[in-house]
Parts: structure tokens; sequence; C-alpha cells
């Protein structure tokens, strides 16, 4: 590895641990004060922003070739330190719906493509025209003037803060003894006297102003994500190749540098690349600047950015083998998607063809179309597995949460005489714990198109211009709504010991079932192993369970598709879970599938940890029997191998066999850890020597050691195969 590379990544991991978002908060609060006086609300976020911009510290490291990220944290005088908990508290007691609230969702990507095509002043231009056409016969005009005034002030606030960076960057080259360093810093310059403000004109440009505008999102609290940088960069790189301007050796290291300054921003929450795939008008894309997106993973070695590909049937044999060969190493990524499978999803939920082709996971596995969504991402996570809580507490939850339902539901044990009348209740239970969360987030939406504001990212996103409206209130051109269901398998799997248990063998009535499970199988161990062991289980290629999967998959889907938000977005739902299986799983009682109360529930749609008992042949034909095109809120399937397994030339071969057979059979995605069962052991015992030990939890990767325990010994918990 370059060794400043290495030098860089460890800059980069500490200055993700120690960022200090104080001052950020300090400067909000001394704009808030500053233009209390507005009175539209995303006028008002518009000014916020530019005064933070105007006065956020520039940051510039020694040895780095791309610029932009947070400043970290440092000693303050007392006379600092006052001031910035000022202005923090000042921030923290103004009223919510004082406009300056913003709408960020964390989980979207801007349109670069147009950014590098005409840069900030094509922007600019067109903001005039369309102010210009503006006619006060039109209802909605003087709404349309604030967003075109919101939005020229945020981007000169963009221009400023870039010219800030030019300046310092010249200070450094004036003043920098080292001919070499001095002759980067100059190029570090003139990259910033040109972008954002204009066009691209080169590869170094182009991944400089990407970097910058989305550090500056971030900065904004209005977080955005890099996208599909193999289909936009890829021009700029192939011309700079052509006419010799550029080296494959230092457009790598700017890759890598890229993907280090990801972890300076994010740390470890996931911020996506995906590559591959086709583009808009459905022509493959597997170029140069796709394997070395891969390549920079091995060489970075930190958790972030999440990488995936895109899957189709013509991806490159060696593009495959330098994915299997990174995940055989233990690096949790790339992850790899369904590009047949996403699209028909996205065309499903009325998504254009060509949108439809140019997607991505935004953050875990959650699909969004690029550069034009306002999509609310696992809102909210929903235990349904409380549905059956409900039923065995008649009414009350067996422990933890309560049983949140819009309508209650009369529930006697005495009258389920038969599996179908159980069914059928917990069905309504569902069904009402469903519209109660749905009524909330419809609130919750109504808020964010009347009262906050995304003027930042709404400039960068299509149809907001053309509108004049804010993404949040409806500018966007996609805005869906991803409900999460942490547990799903935990509730499939228990429905399956149920029906075993009381209605086919007997072992067991509905009291004593409820009984058990309110005192987590205390005293009966023999009847917990019964539910764990000899009830079936989802993932193993039982047709008995996976059509009760299937039946509830249909009926989540079906139930969801009777809602709407106030700017129209549809509800489509997310079979992953982030680290809301273990915080959910702390709520709930024990369940009837054997799992003990407090611990996590299921992560994803493949197995119930440690159940998937035939291999990963079965966990695949058990999840293939899911029309997952309805998945496109994101479904993740996670598998475990050991590292000896994969150490080999065959074991690799037979991964990259079983990642085309899994695709063949239409499922949506697919992410494994390669970590020995010692070695994770190990590392919850002397963690300070597994710092950067990175696993898949639940459609992200993190480090292992600075996982909750209860997702530790989740992880630790699942299958780990070795063989197929």
């Amino acid at each position: 590895m370059d060794e400043r590379i290495v030098s860089l990544r460890e800059r980069a991991y500490e200055n993700g641990r120690n960022s200090d978002h104080g001052v950020r908060n300090m400067l909000f609060g001394r704009a808030l004060y500053e233009y209390r006086k507005t009175t539209c609300h995303n006028v008002k976020r518009a000014q916020i922003d530019s005064y933070i911009l105007e006065h956020y510290p520039v940051a510039i490291d020694s040895e780095e070739w791309i610029c932009g990220r947070f400043e970290v944290i440092r000693p303050r005088t007392e006379e600092e330190q006052a001031e910035r908990e000022k202005w923090i508290q000042f921030w923290r007691d103004s009223p919510a719906l004082d406009g300056s609230d913003g709408s960020g969702t964390g989980h979207r990507v801007i349109d670069f493509e147009k950014l590098l095509a005409v840069g900030v002043e094509g922007y600019l231009e067109e903001i005039d025209r369309r102010e210009k056409a503006v006619t006060f016969d039109d209802p909605e005009a003087i709404r349309k003037l604030n967003f075109y005034k919101a939005s020229r002030i945020e981007l000169n606030g963009l221009l400023r803060f870039a010219e800030r960076y030019e300046a310092a960057l010249r200070e450094r080259a004036a003043s920098e003894p080292d001919s070499a360093r001095r002759e980067e810093y100059a190029r570090m310059a003139e990259n910033f006297a040109n972008v954002p403000r204009r066009p691209a004109r080169d590869f170094y440009e182009a991944i400089q102003c990407i970097w910058f505008v989305e550090f500056v999102a971030c900065l904004l609290i209005d977080t955005v994500l890099t996208g599909r940088p193999d289909q936009y960069l890829y021009p700029f790189y192939k011309r700079d190749m052509e006419n010799g301007t550029l080296t494959r050796a230092f457009a790598l290291r700017l890759i890598e540098n890229l993907y280090l300054k990801h972890n300076e921003i994010y740390d470890a929450w996931p911020a996506s690349i995906m590559v591959g795939g086709v583009d808009r008008t459905g022509a493959p894309v597997w170029n140069e600047l796709s394997y070395m997106m891969i390549e920079a993973i091995q060489e970075t070695g930190l958790v972030n950015p999440s990488v995936a590909v895109c899957y189709t049937e013509d991806m490159p044999e060696d593009l495959l083998a330098l994915c299997v060969d990174t995940i055989s190493k233990g690096f949790t990524r790339p992850s790899l998607f369904n590009d047949r499978v996403v699209t028909a999803g996205l065309l499903d939920a009325g998504v254009s063809p060509e949108d439809a082709r140019y997607y991505i996971h935004s953050t875990c596995v959650e699909i969004t179309p690029i550069g034009a969504s306002n999509i609310m991402v696992a809102t909210p996570y929903i235990d349904l597995c409380k549905s059956l809580e409900y039923i065995f507490g008649e009414g009350k939850a067996l422990f933890g949460a309560e049983c949140r339902l819009y309508d209650p539901v009369r529930v006697s044990l005495d009258e389920l005489t038969d599996f179908d009348a159980f069914l059928r209740t917990a069905k309504e239970i569902m069904r009402q714990i469903l519209k109660r969360n749905i009524a909330d987030v419809c609130d919750y939406a109504q808020y964010k198109a009347s009262y906050t504001s995304t003027p930042f990212v709404s400039v960068f996103t299509k149809d907001c211009l053309e509108k004049g409206l804010d993404a949040s209130a409806g500018g966007a051109r996609y805005n869906f709504v991803y409900p999460c269901f942490p547990g799903f398998l935990t509730l499939v799997d228990s429905l399956a010991a149920v029906r075993k248990a009381v209605y086919e063998d007997g072992v067991l009535t509905l009291r004593e079932l409820s009984a058990l499970l309110k005192n987590d199988f205390a005293g009966d161990e023999r009847m917990h192993s019964y539910l764990t062991n000899r009830c079936p289980k989802f993932g193993n290629d039982d047709d008995a369970v996976d059509r009760l999967a299937v039946e509830l998959y249909d009926f989540v889907r079906h139930e969801l598709s009777q809602y709407r938000i106030c700017v129209g977005g549809t509800f489509h739902p997310s079979y992953f879970a982030w680290i809301m299986h273990g915080k959910l799983g702390e709520q709930a009682a024990a369940s009837a599938d054997g799992r003990k109360q407090g611990t996590a529930l299921s992560e994803c749609l493949g197995a119930v940890q440690g159940m998937d008992r035939h291999g990963p042949f079965a966990v695949m034909r058990s999840i293939s029997k899911l029309d997952q095109k309805y998945g496109i809120g994101g479904i993740a399937t996670n598998f475990r191998f050991s590292r000896s397994m994969l150490g080999t030339e065959a074991g690799q071969k037979a991964l990259a066999d079983f990642i085309r057979v899994f695709m063949e059979n239409d499922c949506f995605e697919i992410q494994f850890n390669v970590v020995d069962q010692d070695v994770l052991l190990e590392a919850k015992t002397h963690p300070e020597n597994y710092r950067t030990l990175m696993v898949r939890v639940a459609g992200y990767s993190d480090y292992f050691v600075d996982l909750d325990p209860v997702i530790q010994d989740e992880i630790i918990r699942r299958s780990e195969h070795g063989e197929f």
C-alpha cells in the first residue's frame, strides 16, 4: 500500500471519530439569531446555511489531494467554550416551527451529472430564467419566488466557501518549502478556481467538485451520497487518459482519497457508492473505474464507503472474481444487488424507465432513484412480532414496549380454536399496528412539507427548479416512504411454531405457551428446546413455513399499498434492520420460535440467526419464493463464511458460482461476513486489539468493537458456513 495512503488512512479514521460538530452547531445558533426576523422558512434556512459557509473553518490536510472535511476537536479557551454553549443552547431552545428545521433525508444522491456539466453558474442562470417567468396570476407565485431566492442564497454561499478554499490553498502553496507539495497545492487551488463554479474540465476537477458539494451538504445537515461515480466520472477519466494528462495510478490515488474522505465525514455511518449495472439508456456500464472502485476497498481498508455492485448477467468474470477476492479477505464489501429485480420493482412503483435503471442503495439496502428523490427510509421501524404478544397477552404486551394499535382488537385465547383463526387475528392486529404507524408517518410528512425545508439539496434535485418547490414539499420527482420490518422472520418462525406446537402436535395450549413466553421459558428448557429445534424455520427450503412467509410478505405489501402521504408518496416495505433488530429485540418478550426475551430479532431476509440448517442454497431457495421486486424499500440477505473456505481458489470459485445462481433466482441483494468465530470472540474480549475489524450487521458494515453487545452476540450466533 502507498505510504501516503497509509498515513491518510490513519488520520481519516481518527478524524472521523473526533469531528467537532460543535463548531457547526455554534454557527447555526448564531445565524438563527441573526436571521430571526426572516419569516419564510426556506429562505431562513438558506440564510443560516450561507452564514455557516461564510464562517466555517477551512481544513486542509498536509498530504491530501482532495479537500473537504469537518474540523476536529481541539482545546478551547473558556471564552470560546462559553460562546459555543451560548449559541448551541439558543438553537436548542428555539421553537420547532421557527423555520430553521431542515428536512434532509440522508438517503439521496443529487444530480451530479448536471452539476459537472453546467457548474453552479449554470444553475444560477436557470434560476434567473425561471424567476423571471413567474407571474402573479399564478397563486403559487410568492412560494416560487421564495424558493428561487433561497436557492440563489445557497449557491452563492457554496461559491464563497469554494473561494475560501482556493485562497487557503494558494497561501499554503506560497509558504510550502517542498517543491512537489507546492505544485500539488497550486493544482488543488486551480481546481477550486474552476469548480464548482463552472463545468469540470478534467477528472481531478470532477472528483474534487462532487466531493466538495457532498461535504457541504453534510456540513449543512442535509446529507447526500456519492451515487454511481463509474458512470458520471468515466467520460473525464477516458478523455484524460487518452490525451495523456492522467495516469491510472494517480486516478486510483484520487479514488482512495475520496474513500478516506468518506470515513472522515461519515465515520461508520454507511455512505453509498454503487458501480456497474446499466446507464439510463440500458447500455452496460463496466469500465476501468468500476474495477478501481473495488480495488480501492482493499487499499483503504476502512468501513466506508458502502460500496455495492449492480449485478447484471453480463458482469465481467474478472470483475466478479475481484469482488469475491475482496470479500474473502474480510472487507465486507462489495454487496451485490440484482439489477433486473430492482429495476422491475422501481418500474412497478411508477418510476420512469430511465430513472428505474439509475438508482442507488441509499446507505444500507434501500433503493433510491438518483438525482430525483425525497424518500423517507426506515420510516418507521415496525416490530410486527408485537402482534403475537398482543394475542398472548390478550390485548397487552408481555414485556417491554407496548403494542401500538390504531384501533384495539378483541382477543380471547379460548376462542382461537384453530390456526386459521389464530392467523386471522394476528393479521388484524398487524393491520392495526401498521395503520397506527402509517398515520404517524403521514402526520410527520405533513409537518415536513409545511414547516421544514432542504434548500441546498433541492437545487440539485430534479423537478424542484421546474416546480419552484422544495423537495420536502413535493418538488422532488419521487416521494416514496419505506417502513422497515426488523424481526419479520422471527414473526414467520414464531407463527410456524404456534401452528406446530399448539395446533398440530398439541404439546402446548395457547395459555401454556403464553405463560412460557411471559416467563422467558424459565424452568422449562425441554419445551424451549422443542420450539427452537423441532419446529420448522424459514430459510431451509421447507415449503410449509415458506408459504407462510409468502402469505405474510404479500399481506404487508397489500396493506401498505392503501396509503399515501400529503405529497403523493407511496409506501413500500423494507426488510433489513440497521441496528434496530437489537433495539426492538430489547423491548420484546420471548417469542414462540425459541428466541429469548430481550435478545435481537431477525435482521434480514434469509434466516433467523443460526437457524439456516441446510446451507446457503436452502436459504436462497426459501427467499426466492418471495417476489422480491416488491422490496424496493430494501432487502438484505446476509451470509457468513469461514475464511479458510474462501482462502482457497476452489472456495472463491464456488462463491462466485453461488452469487450467479442467487441472482438467476431473482433474489434482491447479497452481502457477506468472512470472519472466523474465534476472532469475533477474541474481539469481544479484547476490543483494543481489533478496532478496525469490520462486520456486516443488517444492511451495512460497522466496526465490530463499536457495536452494542446485543448486536455483537447476534452476529456471533449466525451460522458460519464452511461449504456449500
